[in-house]
Parts: C-alpha cells; sequence; structure tokens
C-alpha cells in the first residue's frame, strides 16, 4: 500500500530532523570517536540510556556517546540510511516497510519473540470468542502494525478470507481506546504496555495473543559499513544490550519503573508487561529470519508493500562477522 509507506517516509524525513537537533553526549572520552545511538521509550536500548552502563562502557574504550530519541522505527531506519545514526533498533514491522520502500535494514540481531505483548481484545460479555465470531465484526487496528499483522495472520492460518472482516484503523493507542470505548469497534487490536492499561482499566476478555501466531520482535540495526568499522564499539554495544537484559529479567519491577518515567505512564501496567515477556538479545538465525520472512510474505499478500523482499538478503547485505558477537550472546 504506497499511501502507507509514503505516510512513515515523510514522517521519517521530519522525525529525523528534529531527532538529530536533540542530542545527549558523553564527554568522558572528549578525543575519542563518537557512537550516536538511535533509540524509542520503552525498551532495552532506553534502559541503556537510563542506567548509563553503555555509556560507561563506551567511555572505558575511549569513545564518546550520543543519543537519538525517534518516536519509531522508520525515522531511526531513515536515520541509518542518512548516517545520522551508526546503531538503533526497530520493530519488526517498521523494517519491512522501510526495506519494502528500499531503505537498507541492516540486521545485526534481535530480542527474543513477545507474542504474548500483542493481542485481539472484546468486551467482556461479547459474544466474540473465537477468530470465526470476526466474521461480519469491526476491527481496530493501526494499518501496518503489530496487532494488524496478527489479525492477518491468525486469519489466514484459520483459513478466513481478509475481507470477510471489518477492519477499521486508528491512530495510535489512544485513539483506539477512545473507539472502542464509543463501541466502534467490536473488537481492538493492541499492544504492550498500552494492552495492560487497557486490560487494567476496562472489562475484556481475550480472543488471542501472538503465541504460535506471530513473534513481535525487536531488531537491532545498524548503518552501512558500521561493523566493519567500528567492530569494537558493536561488541560493546551487544554486549551491554545481553547484559541489560539479564538485569531487566531478574528486575522487572524496577525496569517497569524506569520505562514508566520515561513513558509518563504508571509502573503497574509495564510491570505487567514485562511479566509477559523474556527480555535476550539473539543472533539472526535462520528461524528468526523465516519468522520475519513470514511477516513480509503476509504483507506482501496484503498489500501492505509493493513488492517482495528478501529479508536473507538484508542480513547477508552487510557481511556481519560472527566475531562481533559477545561471548555472553549465545
Amino acid at each position: 500500500m504506497k499511501k502507507l509507506l509514503f505516510a512513515l517516509i515523510l514522517f521519517s524525513l521530519a522525525a529525523v530532523t528534529a531527532a538529530c537537533g536533540n542530542d545527549s553526549a558523553s564527554d568522558a572520552a572528549e578525543d575519542g570517536e563518537t557512537i550516536r545511538l538511535g533509540y524509542q521509550k520503552g525498551n532495552t536500548m532506553n534502559l541503556l540510556k537510563a542506567r548509563g552502563t553503555l555509556d560507561e562502557a563506551l567511555n572505558e574504550a575511549g569513545y564518546n556517546v550520543e543519543w537519538r530519541e525517534f518516536s519509531m522505527g522508520a525515522p531511526l531506519i531513515e536515520a541509518l540510511n542518512t548516517n545520522n545514526i551508526d546503531f538503533g533498533h526497530s520493530s519488526d514491522v517498521h523494517s519491512v516497510l522501510m526495506q519494502s520502500g528500499g531503505h537498507h535494514v541492516n540486521y545485526v540481531a534481535s530480542e527474543s519473540p513477545y507474542p504474548e505483548g500483542v493481542a485481539l481484545l472484546a468486551r467482556e460479555g461479547s459474544d466474540i470468542e473465537t477468530l470465526e465470531d470476526l466474521k461480519g465484526k469491526v476491527v481496530g487496528v493501526t494499518n501496518g502494525g503489530n496487532q494488524h499483522y496478527l489479525l492477518l495472520e491468525s486469519l489466514k492460518q484459520a483459513g478466513i478470507g481478509w475481507d470477510e472482516v471489518d477492519m477499521k484503523f486508528y491512530k495510535d493507542a489512544s485513539e483506539g481506546l477512545i473507539a472502542f470505548s464509543n463501541d466502534e469497534f467490536d473488537v481492538f487490536g493492541i499492544w504492550d504496555p498500552f494492552y495492560a492499561i487497557v486490560e487494567d482499566q476496562n472489562e475484556t476478555h481475550m480472543i488471542l495473543d501472538g503465541t504460535d501466531l506471530i513473534e513481535n520482535r525487536t531488531f537491532y540495526l545498524a548503518r552501512d559499513n558500521f561493523a566493519e568499522e567500528q567492530p569494537e564499539a558493536l561488541t560493546i554495544i551487544l554486549e551491554e544490550l545481553e547484559n541489560m537484559d539479564g538485569w531487566a529479567n531478574e528486575e522487572k519491577r524496577e525496569a517497569a519503573e524506569i520505562l514508566a518515567d520515561e513513558l509518563g505512564l504508571e509502573p503497574e501496567p509495564l510491570e505487567v508487561a514485562n511479566k509477559r515477556r523474556h527480555f535476550g538479545v539473539q543472533k539472526m538465525t535462520e528461524e528468526v529470519i523465516a519468522n520475519q520472512q513470514q511477516l513480509a510474505d503476509t504483507f506482501y499478500e496484503a498489500g501492505l508493500i509493493d513488492n517482495e523482499i528478501s529479508v536473507q538478503e538484508a542480513v547477508d547485505a552487510h557481511g556481519l562477522d560472527e566475531s562481533v558477537f559477545p561471548d555472553n550472546i549465545e
């Protein structure tokens, strides 16, 4: 769907300009190379920035650090492509959408799958209980979002035509909740941490989540040639990401409090969301690539992207050397 990609790219161009003018730099290694890190709120990169552990590790190795905040993965990938940042992360769906638009998506690694963090909800007391019950119903999702993918993939696997469901698109979680509260949707597609908030504040029941359907991954990405030019820095980044993930698995309440402060939310729903997931960095294995390819193929079939893409080609394109992976990532 050209309109979807065009909107993402327009937003990307505006957001890159804004983000690149809002840097925070460490001066602990004034004469060293500067590593520019892109992040979005509410994830491991955000925890690293908040706790300062990655800055410390890079500074000790002689690097300066700049952090640049992005609202979502599309503008972050645009910043990687325009050499405005060196390393960052994106959702699985934005990675596919941007690759389909001709952007370089240099996959380095991924977070562990998080299928329980995206779901389709119905109001408590509704007679909508199964996928079969979605026929003829209005389902609210964000266009090209992870809940949109969950809906498409679940219907496809159940043998239900996409045209048998009335898909209504909403802009963001708050707009979606208002529409759901006003009975504009029969079913609400939502993702964590907003999923946890909706569960807490509304009487709903889950029709399904992503379990055994989609993986709902975050991917770590680099600009062209970063791995070749700064292999030591990349190794440090990956090592500290895995260290932080290990900490977050042990300290889910404290991690929730940090992220809640960053997002301007109460910590309780963040803690619920954290308990639904296992944090961890994973290499781009054949299984990870195959699942990302499944997403790309479904989006192409649904007309959300205009051309078929190869995730494997994106992984192979920058020739990542296995030696960049630290010992704490298997």
